[in-house]
């Protein structure tokens, strides 16, 4: 049996050599035998015939938008009376709606005027899916992947919480959309970091921004965010068994703060960032990183911000205040630090992006022990030409 790509529902056969069209909505309903093949007129009206008379059979649910019973629109509807809809922020609820109402109003097929916003999600096959995907993948490939996220969303309704289809149904298990790694905000070199330093003394806002983004490894709100209030000093026991005072900023992340309270964080203050933060004045309270009049920075600012202090040291654009962030991530991993520690140290929710750190640097680390290798090598040949060749005398 085969199915078409561009006829959900439909499928063929091959009987005494020759091919059989025909329309079944899911495995328990009736079969609607196709005259021809794909493309003629009589099996175009009769598919269409099909699909209508199929939907127009279904019931329609009353919610808001009134939908098709167990159609995408249906899935849509009910995600977002589901608790863990309701743990997105709105930002990422509103970039989920979007995307997910591009794809209800894609037609099925170009020629007819029904859209995926009426199809049973049954009729949904991983041909037509990938076909959906890859035409966006074309055009945009982050889109693409985005936009596979969003469908999984609508299969996960069906599967996991209405039940319509099995888990093994499930369309989107063999798709699989991969983007390039970014290039943007890398990592700031020493030579970048020096002339930024230079530019910018301590007790500068300019100085203290980056101060608090390289040493403490934080996105921009919480940079923005950060009070003297988080700054506690506490008696810690030390892994050898010693007593010590530790002067640290503890806070809780503001990501995924609308979903479980953000990750709390314990970071140590080290020397560089001590010297940094002493002339501050710390009297009035409030933020740790002021401008010129004394008020805090938004976290939108911050960004525009950090981009004109990078020009005022004439430094090339890109290397941005995310750019820290990776720069600490990279130190900790250049300093041989163990995974599990990075990314405890910049509150990463999973190990995909400390590998990369980790992997980056061991990459740097096996290119200097080959070259030594070479070296090494090199020497020893260099240095038995030098030697007078002996006469080996049986």
């Amino acid at each position: 049996m085969a199915k078409h790509p561009d006829y959900p529902g439909a499928s063929s056969r091959v009987v005494n050599g020759k091919e059989y069209w025909r329309f079944r909505a899911n495995r328990h309903a009736r079969q609607i035998a196709l005259p021809g093949q794909p493309g003629d007129e009589a099996f175009e009206a009769c598919y269409r015939r099909a699909v209508e008379g199929c939907i127009g059979k279904s019931e329609i649910i009353d919610m808001p938008g009134r939908v098709l019973s167990r159609s995408f629109g249906h899935a849509a509807r009910r995600l977002e009376t589901t608790m863990e809809w309701a743990d997105f922020d709105p930002a990422t609820q509103a970039k989920n709606s979007n995307l997910i109402e591009r794809f209800l109003n894609m037609p099925v097929d170009p020629e007819h005027v029904l859209t995926w916003r009426d199809v049973p999600v049954e009729y949904m096959d991983a041909d037509r899916l990938r076909t959906i995907i890859e035409g966006i993948f074309k055009t945009n490939r982050t889109v693409a992947k985005h936009m596979l996220v969003a469908v999984k969303k609508l299969l996960w309704v069906a599967i996991e919480v209405e039940k319509w289809i099995k888990p093994q149904d499930d369309p989107s298990l063999s798709i699989r959309v991969r983007i390039p790694k970014s290039t943007k905000n890398p990592a700031w070199p020493i030579a970048i970091r020096e002339k930024y330093e230079e530019r910018h003394p301590i007790g500068t806002p300019a100085r203290t921004c980056y101060a608090l983004g390289f040493w403490l490894g934080n996105r921009r709100g919480d940079i923005a965010d950060l009070e003297w209030d988080d700054l506690v000093t506490e008696e810690i026991e030390l892994f050898d068994g010693s007593l010590a005072l530790i002067e640290a900023f503890a806070f809780r992340q503001k990501k995924n703060r609308n979903r479980h309270g953000g990750r709390e964080m314990f970071i140590p203050v080290v020397d560089k960032l001590a010297a940094a933060l002493d002339p501050l004045d710390r009297s009035k309270g409030g933020t740790v990183l002021k401008n010129g009049y004394g008020n805090p920075f938004s976290e939108k600012s911050l960004t525009g911000m950090m981009q004109h202090w990078a020009r005022q040291a004439d430094i090339p654009d890109g290397y941005t205040l995310h750019g820290l962030r990776r720069t600490f991530g990279t130190y900790l991993a250049e300093c041989n630090i163990q995974a599990r520690a990075i990314m405890e140290a910049m509150g990463h929710s999973s190990m995909t992006v400390t590998d990369d750190y980790v992997r980056e640097a061991n990459k740097k680390r096996i290119a200097v022990d080959i070259a030594m290798a070479i070296n090494r090598r090199e020497e020893k040949r260099d240095q038995m030409k030098r030697r007078a060749t002996l006469r080996v005398v049986r």
